[in-house]
């Protein structure tokens, strides 16, 4: 009697623990993520992580790479420094490489990234050139689409749609849509646009004599941070969220709006003067450094850093200009749905040396459930959408290593949410 007892309570013990929601978890605060250490215990990252010293100076980020997870949990991740796509199993063991630099349809032109998996069946990835490349889940090409503008964001619907955030330049001005495109048809809808000025006086310009121009925005001055941020919701739908206000938008697949909610974190921040401070002491140690480069570059790449490096000089002053930041930052950094449809909002922090992030939990309603903070000890966390993915109650990511000194500090982990 006593071990039939004692089977049942361990029974229902084990029924209980893993009937856990998410929710249950961010509720307990703190979210301990904890690193499965088994996930892709097989792979040799020296080897398949060789382009991660790879530079901008080079046209590359080695540590700039993106991921997506198939409904199977086979994941795929994109690169910034080369012409392919890494394939892995559930498990986090390299399969494979697929897709090649070159001029064929089938081929890409531009170092692509990652959108997401459509019908459950088709890998999607775009890159600068506005060219789509769709293969199946096996790495065989399928088809090629083009866009006529740069998108730089997009989310996978139903019903063979994306939304995709575009962007283009008008003269003095840029234009920032979103469209939802039909890949079948062709069939476009804009539901949303809005013109901005180009880079000016909020920048920091670096005229170059060969030609073009490039630009260095001031600290949360760049436009990614206030832009709308596209999501897909369990039901195929686009989630279309506004960083300033915390609005949230949700739009079928044929563009109709159904309903729209407000998010908040609490009191936004500001951006201080001892922060402007901090801003402005980081970037002429950046010079310093660039000079101390400089005299061990060829003379022509010494000519080319010096002139950077004088544009630099004239415009440092710019980032003690309290006049040129936003009055106060967005409401979320980042914003996505976890494995049970929640949706969560990331606000800004500035807790230094503390690798914590406060979240907030909302149902499909616009309810706030929960408020929660995601600690880890080991990584340097990212939240962004293409770096951070939510998969059956855990979380598949690739993220940098707080020892940056690390060989490989770059990894793909899956982590478990604990309290």
């Amino acid at each position: 009697m006593k071990s039939a007892v004692f089977l049942f309570v361990f029974l229902l013990t084990f029924v209980v623990a893993n009937s856990q929601t998410l929710v249950d978890v961010y509720k307990k605060n703190p979210v301990i993520l904890e690193e499965d250490p088994g996930f892709g215990a097989k792979n040799n990252w020296k080897q398949l992580f060789y382009d991660i010293r790879a530079t901008r100076d080079q046209g590359m980020d080695g540590q700039n790479k993106a991921i997506i997870v198939a409904p199977d949990g086979t994941i795929f991740m994109s690169h910034h420094s080369r012409h392919s796509i890494s394939m892995y199993d559930k498990d986090g063991n390299y399969l494979k490489e697929f897709g090649k630099k070159g001029g064929k349809e089938s081929d890409f032109v531009y170092m692509p990234t990652i959108i997401g998996v459509m019908d459950g069946k088709y890998l999607c990835t775009t890159a600068v050139d506005g060219r789509m490349l769709f293969f199946d889940l096996n790495g065989n090409w399928l088809k090629t689409i083009r866009l006529d503008f740069m998108p730089l964001g997009n989310t996978i619907l139903k019903d063979n749609k994306i939304a995709l955030l575009g962007h283009t330049s008008w003269t003095s001005k840029y234009r920032m849509f979103v469209t939802i495109k039909d890949i079948e048809t062709g069939k476009e809808k804009i539901i949303w646009d809005k013109f901005s000025e180009g880079p000016g006086a909020k920048d920091i310009v670096i005229k170059h004599k060969e030609g073009g121009i490039s630009s260095l925005s001031l600290p949360y001055t760049h436009s990614g941070f206030t832009r709308p941020q596209l999501l897909t919701t369990t039901e195929g739908n686009l989630a279309m969220a506004f960083p300033e206000t915390g609005e949230v938008k949700i739009y079928s697949p044929d563009g109709k709006l159904i309903k729209s909610f407000t998010v908040s974190v609490g009191e936004r921040l500001s951006v201080t003067q001892q922060d402007r401070e901090g801003y402005y002491k980081s970037a002429l140690e950046h010079i310093k450094a660039m000079e101390e480069e400089k005299e061990k570059a060829d003379e022509k790449q010494k000519a080319k850093m010096e002139e950077t490096i004088t544009q630099l000089k004239e415009q440092v002053q710019k980032y003690l200009n309290p006049a040129l930041y936003p009055e106060k930052l967005p409401t979320f950094s980042q914003i996505m749905f976890d494995s049970d449809s929640n949706l969560l909002v990331f606000s800004f922090t500035k807790e230094k040396d503390q690798n914590k992030f406060s979240v907030f939990a909302y149902n499909t309603e616009g309810q706030k459930i929960a408020e929660s903070t995601f600690v880890s000890d080991k990584y340097n966390l990212n939240f962004g959408s293409s770096k951070f993915q939510f998969y059956k109650g855990n979380v598949i990511a690739v993220q940098t290593l707080n020892d940056q000194k690390a060989e490989i500090p770059i990894r793909l982990v899956r982590f478990k949410l604990k309290n």
